[in-house]
């Protein structure tokens, strides 16, 4: 089973045959138990506390490993900011801990239109629904606006729920190769020369949280505009932490009002979960409200988020935010330089994602166990969040860490690194990636 444990992954499983449901899925658990007891499954490891920049954590094998804690999505250390829980726990105790229903059948409150109004302005884009997750935000969006006669366009690397919404939306929904503006044009005159009637929606990110860089907005919204499409720009990685006042790479190229559509999370950097759909138009949110599916059924926020997302937001347009993410984006500049000093550079630019290429499964695997056995918490990912072959460390860096231990974990990886390839006998590596670092500049 040993090279079974190393060699297959989740996306091996995804299509289970039999009549029976319970019998067919046996597979997939000797696979998981196997990768448990060994030490190599990543997933559904859990923290023993609240995460901090120290933690301990528990895998599914039950195997126990404390250390630096760079697996943990708090991008500028407010989850335990006091203004931040104070709000939140104040918002409990005097509203509850529900929120009545879904908005359609009055779930809605005072504090979460509040909660609207400050998005709508941080991102310019007035109007603004509230999703109670990140992820049904994404599909949702996608959902209440696409219908089957129309055409989604997504760049090949989208997050899951984006994919999912198009999906269920139309059956007419195309990739585009990764950030290449060049396969978006050929995909755009395509699908307009075919569909002269259809609308058309270009789904993007602004940060990928997989390689932590984006696309040529520029020729991106020209292209658009050149063929009668739509964008929409999920900014869950970048909201917050890059370009001026922390609102994003959008508004560092200063395309933002170019955007039509916009979707985001509360989940990386504002200290909750919850997401949003942000238009520049009404009538796109009010089908959001309508046809979404994920947010017409769905409870609503409930009061404790609301806060704490509200009190998360009034801190990322303080002085005290602007100095988060200067020593945020400070932290992960260390880390990179000191993986790319150790021979292990990281993806793309400089954010709170730092993504060091380990390369094949089997080698991040055991790399990945080093590394918690040594002291570093970490997520390894591979096929389908990324490409076969280039497996990647995930490593989210926060204000709160310090310069030491950056420099501690860079020398982790690379001793990981080198204890997986001499266990396994391998002589390839990251450098067979051709990775390299492309941007080091800190924004201000």
């Amino acid at each position: 089973m040993k090279n079974e444990v190393l060699e297959l992954g989740l996306f091996d499983f995804k299509d289970p045959v039999g009549k029976d449901f319970s019998t067919r899925c046996e597979p997939f658990m000797d696979w998981v138990d196997a990768a448990s007891r060994e030490g190599y499954f990543q997933f559904l490891r859990h923290h023993v506390d609240t995460p901090r920049e120290m933690t301990e954590v528990v895998g599914w094998g039950g195997q126990a490993y404390s250390g630096i804690n760079l697996a943990s999505q708090d991008y500028l250390g407010l989850a335990r900011h006091p203004e931040v829980v104070r709000a939140s726990a104040d918002a409990t105790l005097e509203k509850g801990t529900h929120s009545s229903g879904s908005e359609t059948l009055g779930g809605g409150f005072g504090e979460a239109k509040r909660l609207e109004r400050i998005v709508a302005d941080f991102t310019d884009h007035p109007h603004v629904v509230l999703f109670p997750t990140g992820w049904s935000a994404g599909y949702g969006a996608i959902r209440a606006l696409v219908r089957p006669h129309d055409v989604v366009l997504m760049d090949a690397l989208a997050h899951n729920c984006l994919q999912h919404g198009a999906q269920a939306s139309t059956p007419n929904v195309a990739t585009f190769s990764h950030n290449d503006m060049d396969s978006l044009e050929s995909r755009l005159r395509r699908a307009r020369n075919e569909r002269p009637d259809a609308a058309i929606l270009v789904v993007t990110e602004s940060l990928f949280s997989m390689d932590s860089d984006h696309p040529d907005f520029e020729r991106m919204i020209r292209l658009c505009d050149d063929h009668g499409a739509a964008l929409m720009v999920d900014v869950a990685h970048d909201l917050g932490v890059l370009g001026p006042g922390g609102r994003g790479v959008l508004h560092e190229t200063g395309l933002l009002d170019r955007v039509p559509f916009l979707v985001g999370s509360f989940s990386k950097t504002f200290a909750s979960i919850g997401g949003f759909f942000a238009a520049r138009h009404r009538g796109p949110t009010l089908y959001a409200r309508g046809f979404s599916g994920s947010y017409t059924f769905s409870n609503y926020l409930v009061p404790s988020q609301v806060a704490a997302v509200t009190a998360a937001f009034e801190i990322v347009a303080s002085d005290e935010g602007r100095q988060l993410r200067r020593r945020a984006l400070e932290n992960a500049a260390v880390l990179r330089d000191a993986l790319a000093e150790q021979g292990v550079p990281a993806l793309g630019r400089v954010s709170s994602l730092v993504l060091p290429v380990i390369g094949p499964e089997p080698i991040a695997r055991v790399a990945y166990r080093h590394c918690l056995e040594h002291g570093l918490i970490l997520n390894n990912i591979e096929f389908p969040a990324c490409r076969r072959g280039e497996a990647r460390f995930r490593m989210q860096v926060t204000p709160l860490h310090t310069t030491d231990q950056m420099r501690s974990a860079a020398r982790i990886v690379r001793k990981s690194l080198d204890h997986a390839r001499a266990s396994l006998g391998s002589g390839s590596g990251p450098a067979a990636a051709g990775v390299s670092a492309i941007d080091t500049h800190i924004p201000a």
